[in-house]
């Protein structure tokens, strides 16, 4: 990453909420201090609107060690084993998402039809009981039960 200020890379980088730019912390605040300014859009800015980045990922690059071939075949073979570990560790991820969705899935489809059942269930127990009704011709509620 590099500080949009200076181009260089940046060792405590900070964000700028007024525009979002990436800037070393110190190279920023002697920046606010003499012109009180975004240097990207030209805002007020002060050392409030800037926000620490923690816990940065910054890999200092590696000196450019491409000057022969076997280096440039070691650097390609790294570079081919890295995406091969992570191509595998995301087919890993996606299976086991896939599991969990298809269990999700299943889970679901037996609620629906429990569900179907016991909704086709209450509607015969209340055809049940209508016919009951209808057939005690009105006497008593209709909830007797012959023995």
């Amino acid at each position: 990453m590099l500080c949009a200020l200076t181009g260089k890379p940046v060792t405590n980088p900070v964000i700028s909420k007024k525009s979002g730019g990436l800037f070393e912390k110190s190279a920023i605040e002697e920046y606010i201090i003499q012109h009180s300014q975004d240097p990207l859009n030209g805002e007020q800015l002060s050392d409030d609107d800037l926000i620490e980045i923690q816990n940065p990922r910054i890999v200092p690059s590696k000196p450019n060690t491409s000057d022969s071939i076997p280096s440039l075949l070691h650097a390609f073979q790294n570079e081919y084993d890295a995406l091969a570990l992570e191509s595998f560790e995301l087919k890993k991820q996606l299976l086991e998402a896939r599991k969990d969705l298809s269990s999700t899935l299943y889970y679901h489809d037996a609620a629906v039809k429990v569900a179907a059942r016991m909704m086709k269930e209450r509607d015969e127990a209340l055809a049940a009981i209508k016919q009951l009704s209808n057939g005690t011709g009105g006497q008593g509620d209709g909830m007797e039960v012959d023995k």
